[in-house]
C-alpha cells in the first residue's frame, strides 16, 4: 500500500516538473466538452465551503474542549484583533485541507448521476489520471500530504489563540 501510494506520488510529481506540463495539462483540459461538466465547478465549490466551515467548527471545537480556561466562542476570535499570524495560519490551513476533501465529496455526488458518469467515462478513455478512480485516488492523496499538515498546522495555530 505504501509503496503504491509512494509510486503514485512520484508519478505525479514526475508528470508536474517534467517540461511541457502546462501544454499536457491544457491538452487533457480540452477534452471535456460536455455540458455536464458545468456541474463541477459549483458543486465542488459549495462542498469546499461547507467542509471547511465543518473542519473550522471542528477544530474551534477541540481547541475549546482542550484549553477550558481560554474557551471563547468562535464568532469571538473573528473580532480579535490579537494573533493576527494565527488566523492566517488557521484559515489558510483550513483552505488548504478543504479543497481536496470537498473535490472528493463533489466527484462523489456528481458521479452518481447516470448521465454525467456517461458523458465523462467516455471523455476521459485514454487520458492519463482523467477516470474517476485515478481522480478519486489522486485527490486522496493530495488529502493526506497536503491536507493533514494543513489541518495540523490549523489546529496548533487554533491552540495559540488566546
Amino acid at each position: 500500500m505504501k509503496t503504491e501510494r509512494r509510486s503514485r506520488l512520484a508519478e505525479i510529481v514526475s508528470e508536474v516538473v517534467t517540461k511541457g506540463y502546462v501544454a499536457r495539462a491544457q491538452r487533457r483540459a480540452a477534452r471535456r466538452k460536455s455540458p455536464w461538466n458545468l456541474l463541477d465547478l459549483p458543486v465542488t465549490v459549495s462542498w469546499w465551503v461547507l467542509v471547511g466551515w465543518v473542519l473550522l467548527h471542528v477544530i474551534w471545537a477541540a481547541r475549546n474542549a482542550i484549553l477550558p480556561q481560554h474557551a471563547t466562542p468562535l464568532s469571538a476570535m473573528f473580532h480579535s484583533q490579537r494573533d493576527q499570524v494565527a488566523h492566517i495560519v488557521l484559515f489558510v490551513g483550513i483552505l488548504f485541507a478543504s479543497i481536496p476533501l470537498g473535490a472528493i465529496i463533489s466527484n462523489f455526488i456528481v458521479w452518481s448521476i447516470p448521465q454525467y458518469r456517461r458523458a465523462t467515462e467516455s471523455e476521459a478513455k485514454g487520458i492519463w489520471h482523467a477516470s474517476f478512480s485515478h481522480a478519486q485516488k489522486d485527490l486522496s492523496l493530495f488529502a493526506l500530504c497536503v491536507g493533514g499538515p494543513a489541518l495540523l498546522a490549523a489546529f496548533v495555530a487554533a491552540m495559540l489563540m488566546r
